[in-house]
């Protein structure tokens, strides 16, 4: 059996499961056509303009089930199966705008939209229209997929180098290549940082004293290719030599802020910008000493 055959056999086996997990009626919402499900050839014909998220993670696929009732808002199903649970926590971080909701291994409500990851997969459901009895269902519809996996994934291990103090938890993304960090925080047109479904990088923002930084974290494949990203960064965005590695490297910025970068191992720490150069500093030591002994 060739390769394409097997994947699209295993892509069929987990859409039969996740059809087999959701009602064909619930709360007088029925299904509404035929369940549909797109892979990374596809994507764009079911979000256009929006794949590019998902195929920035090791994304499998998507299925999607409608629900409808009369004049009530329709309700979409959509479960987004990843290869891993760390790009299922990844994705999941792209957009943490709503209140918290006990569902899965986390979860955020906006608007009629829930979003909540839980193993490998991430789940959205959104009424295009909110409504109580809407928000009920979409609530009752997310309880379902996630009884019905019970396992609980990971989340990535490069997490547990961030400092705990000051770090605002709805901040933090995880993702791999330069499209993500971008859509986040625009760094630079070319890839300076040497990103890549690869890499391992974390974004987050940090609140200490009254003064704010934003933080990127990369582990890469090697020290080697972290030594090249780390020299790329200095030169065309500090516009300064690389130092050693251990030593941090800031510089303040036309705009009065400061940055810095500190190679430890296979790992870079980015502070992109701080309006003071003390949290740069302790913030770059407290990481590095974090990282001790993980650059195998």
């Amino acid at each position: 059996m060739s390769k394409s055959r097997r994947q699209e056999n295993e892509i069929s086996s987990s859409a039969s499961i996740f059809a087999s997990i959701l009602p064909q009626e619930i709360s007088g919402w029925k299904k509404s056509q035929q369940d549909q499900v797109y892979g990374r050839e596809n994507i764009f014909d079911y979000i256009d303009g929006g794949g590019e998220i998902y195929l920035a993670y090791d994304f499998q696929f998507v299925f999607v089930r409608e629900f409808a009732k009369g004049d009530a808002p329709m309700i979409v199903v959509e479960i987004y199966q990843m290869s891993s649970s760390e790009d299922a926590f990844g994705v999941f971080t792209q957009d943490t705008d709503g209140d918290d909701v006990k569902l899965g291994q986390g979860a955020i409500y906006a608007a009629g939209l829930l979003r909540f990851w839980q193993e490998k997969i991430f789940v959205r459901i959104m009424a295009d229209k909110e409504t109580p009895e809407a928000k009920s269902t979409v609530m009752k519809l997310g309880e379902m997929i996630a009884a019905a996996t019970p396992q609980e994934g990971t989340r990535p291990g490069l997490i547990s180098a961030l400092p705990s103090e000051g770090l605002r938890p709805k901040s933090l993304r995880y993702f791999h290549t330069l499209i993500s960090l971008n859509s986040h925080y625009f760094l630079a047109s070319e890839n300076i940082m040497a990103l890549s479904p690869e890499t391992q990088a974390l974004l987050a923002q940090y609140e200490k004293e009254n003064n704010r930084a934003k933080l990127l974290l990369v582990a890469y494949p090697s020290a080697s290719q972290a030594e090249v990203a780390c020299k790329q960064f200095a030169e065309i965005y500090l516009k300064a030599n690389v130092q050693p590695e251990g030593k941090i490297q800031a510089k303040k910025l036309e705009d009065g802020r400061f940055s810095s970068i500190t190679r430890k191992g296979r790992f870079l720490i980015l502070i992109l910008e701080t309006e003071a150069l003390p949290l740069c500093e302790r913030l770059s030591q407290e990481i590095s000493q974090k990282l001790e002994g993980q650059n195998s």
